[in-house]
């Protein structure tokens, strides 16, 4: 039986540019985390003392830009709760897509449930997956240490936890689509006019309250305010529509309120928040959406302004005791 190979895990406050080259090699398939890690770096409040930048691979198959040696990323910041805690990518994610493009039951060449086959994977599929597990335990250990320190210390209001959220998972069993943009394809503006009397803004301070009453993932008014937004308002300073674009460079909280609505308001705010802000995070040019796959409306605007649904994802809490020792 052959040794497996030595794991490497790096732990790091900020994202590394070999890393960050690394996962644009990945795109799209690693855009998640790319973003994240891009929003650590370019955003203020982006990165906090409890953010870490992990990325695990192995030693003998780390060989100076090859970009198909497998490997795994995530962001954790556990104090980010109840937001989203954990975003991971694996290489393994690409090579799943490549091996079931061929045969996805979607019309139009998504990764469907079901798709997947975790069986009688290959054993440099296995190996990948090692590096995944390396991330939980590198976590759990973040997360004991979290709450120790938070035991000692009983002035801090650090919100940690040992079931962290985990965001934006590839994975088979529930529940979002990801819609995949590119900025050249977006519809021009110079078919669009705001209704008279109203403006293009962005999200302000006390128009944080509206925005929370009006969904229901739960956002902190903190991260809304450090995030891409573009607001439509009257002129008296009601905001009427808005959407923002998430650490994870997700178009996300997109609304519009019930009078103003079937005005093609939604299409235009997408439209002009990513053409504008995807290059807050990078010049890649790829701007994403994460919508529900029961969410008939919101699929159709994302299809009317060039989106291409592209895998299946989720979020799930993960029980870090159940990943092996702390790493």
């Amino acid at each position: 039986m052959s040794t497996p190979p030595t794991i490497l895990l790096e732990d790091t406050p900020t994202p590394s540019e070999a890393l960050l080259a690394l996962l644009h090699a990945h795109l799209p398939h690693s855009i998640a985390v790319l973003r994240h890690l891009q929003s650590a770096r370019n955003f203020p409040g982006g990165s906090t003392p409890t953010t870490h930048i992990l990325y695990a691979h192995h030693s003998e198959t780390d060989a100076e830009g090859d970009t198909n040696a497998p490997f795994a990323a995530a962001f954790v910041d556990l104090a980010r709760a109840p937001e989203t805690q954990l975003s991971i990518y694996s290489s393994l994610e690409r090579s799943t897509n490549e091996r079931t493009s061929t045969t996805s039951s979607s019309s139009n060449g998504a990764v469907e449930p079901g798709d997947y086959h975790w069986a009688g994977r290959p054993l440099q599929d296995e190996a990948a997956l090692d590096l995944v597990l390396a991330l939980f335990r590198r976590t759990r250990a973040l997360a004991i240490r979290a709450s120790t320190e938070q035991q000692q210390d009983t002035t801090t209001m650090m919100v940690t936890t040992t079931t962290p959220l985990v965001g934006s998972l590839h994975e088979t069993w529930e529940f979002n689509g990801k819609w995949l943009f590119r900025v050249e394809d977006l519809p021009r503006e110079e078919g669009w006019s705001l209704p008279q009397g109203v403006r293009w803004d962005r999200v302000r301070r006390e128009d944080a309250g509206v925005v929370q009453g009006r969904t229901r993932v739960t956002r902190l008014p903190e991260t809304l305010l450090m995030l891409p937004s573009t607001v439509m308002r009257l002129e008296d300073g009601t905001p009427i529509a808005w959407a923002f674009m998430g650490l994870d460079g997700t178009l996300m909280t997109l609304h519009v309120e019930e009078p103003y609505r079937q005005r093609g308001l939604a299409k235009a705010l997408a439209c002009k928040l990513m053409r504008e802000h995807i290059s807050d995070y990078s010049d890649d040019g790829w701007g994403a959406a994460d919508v529900y796959v029961g969410n008939s409306q919101s699929q159709a605007l994302c299809r009317s302004i060039g989106g291409k649904k592209s895998w299946i994802l989720s979020w799930a809490k993960v029980d870090l005791s159940t990943v092996g020792d702390p790493m």
